[in-house]
């Protein structure tokens, strides 16, 4: 079977059974600014052999191989109350993103109409208090606009107890298929008074409860044909990071490690290597021991995908050696290509403009071009999505169409009306005549 944990692996030169990547002990975080920082396999310091030598009694763990409590609770969508979209201003990278209440909603691929995300947010946990927050339900929440020319887009949490802020900055590699999302904890006190981890709800395949999750040089995850992959500058795991405890593969509301968390006196969830065929939550301990620099403390995620986890993994360490600065300047530059060529109005309206401009855009498929869907979300956000093929307003309307095509006419953008006038006759009309709802 692909993909157990057991499986050799190689990434540029990285082979070995179960092999965690080695990084440098200096210069290992990402700060959005090329620092300099080599790749792994240079200046090496082994973090395997640290986490056997390091022993903590602030967390205790159970190691099991499955979780239980499959298939879990049922997945939904969350709100479409969408703050921000984002893609790629080019057709080779075929990854879209949305955010809402200050995190990571659903990510498409390998198309405009199919989600692989329900939310990736971070877990704060006090080990003396034991007291567990999330950036979803216990920040206050704020979303900037970096750019006027840019789907560029930052949201900033800052704890509700005024304890911690979290400011998440997001970039899709205009190369390949990866979104990438640097990251900057500031704590009131010290970094090391916290747990900080990532709470990965994949919902691959428009679909939260049939997919597999389990670790092997990163969180991993799969339904059939399409695999997402998640790894960050420094490794997750309790080999780097002993005192908080190990990756755990769970069900949500059953066995997710944010579950168990929430549920126990001790401070300590389970450690499950594999959760089989379900609604999977993936959980892993964030570094705060290396790269604390004037109190605050900088990570960047990587999050690949493919049509297995082999080219979701290659594709996330592929993007991990370009760094964040590059993958952000060269996906801004596209967008700001793009914005150019827009006709100016008046001044007080032009980055409104802008904005309603690279939107539009942005919902254009980049294999079927011309399908421009009515929407990045499910309206309905509540509802289930273990319905396979739910795809809410990620459909491609013949009424709304119309007026796409009419506005990227508006604005100068007449390859893309002919693109989407193309669509609507040779592959939405019947051969009646009639064109469906969508």
């Amino acid at each position: 079977m692909e993909n157990r944990a057991s499986k050799v692996l190689t990434v540029n030169g990285l082979a070995g059974k179960n092999t965690v990547p080695k990084v440098s002990h200096r210069g290992t975080r990402d700060t959005g600014r090329d620092s300099g920082r080599k790749t792994f396999g240079t200046h090496t310091l082994s973090l395997v052999l640290l986490g056997f030598l390091v022993v903590s009694c602030h967390f205790r763990a159970v190691s099991q191989t499955t979780a239980p409590g499959a298939p879990g609770q049922d997945a939904q969508w969350l709100s479409a109350g969408k703050q921000a979209i984002g893609t790629s201003a080019n057709p080779e990278s075929k990854v879209w993103f949305t955010l809402a209440n200050g995190v990571l909603t659903e990510v498409m691929y390998p198309n405009v109409q199919t989600a692989n995300v329900q939310m990736l947010q971070f877990v704060v946990v006090n080990p003396k208090t034991k007291k567990v927050e999330t950036e979803w339900d216990d920040a206050n929440h704020q979303i900037k606009a970096l750019r006027p020319d840019s789907l560029s887009f930052q949201q900033i949490n800052t704890a509700k107890s005024g304890e911690w802020k979290i400011t998440k900055t997001y970039a899709v590699d205009p190369e390949r298929d990866v979104l990438l999302i640097n990251v900057k904890f500031e704590p009131k006190v010290l970094a090391n008074d916290f747990q900080l981890y990532v709470y990965y709800d994949p919902s691959i395949s428009n679909s939260g409860m049939g997919d597999s999750a389990w670790n092997a040089n990163g969180l991993l995850s799969r339904d059939g044909k399409i695999a997402s992959a998640l790894i960050a500058n420094t490794p997750f795991g309790e080999d780097i990071v002993p005192s908080q405890g190990p990756i755990s593969n769970g069900f949500f509301g059953a066995s997710d490690a944010l579950t168990e968390l929430r549920r126990s006196a001790s401070g300590s969830y389970s450690k499950y290597e594999r959760a089989e065929t379900g609604n999977v939550v993936q959980f892993a301990p964030v570094n705060l021991r290396l790269g604390i620099d004037e109190n605050f403390f900088r990570e960047t995620l990587y999050l690949g995908f493919g049509p297995n986890t082999e080219a979701a993994l290659m594709n996330a360490y592929k993007s991990r050696e370009k760094h964040f600065s590059a993958a952000l300047s060269a996906y801004d530059k596209g967008w700001a290509d793009f914005v150019r060529t827009l006709p100016k109005v008046d001044p007080k309206y032009q980055a409104q403009f802008n904005m309603a401009a690279m939107v539009i855009k942005a919902q254009e498929d980049k294999t079927t071009r011309g399908g421009n869907v009515a929407s990045l979300s499910v309206p309905w956000g509540g509802g289930g999505n273990g319905n396979e093929g739910g795809t809410g307003y990620r459909m491609i309307w013949s009424r709304d169409l119309y007026h796409v095509f009419t506005a990227f006419l508006a604005i100068g953008d007449k390859a893309a009306a002919e693109r989407a006038l193309d669509f609507l006759f040779k592959i939405q009309q019947k051969e009646d005549g009639s064109f469906p709802q969508n």
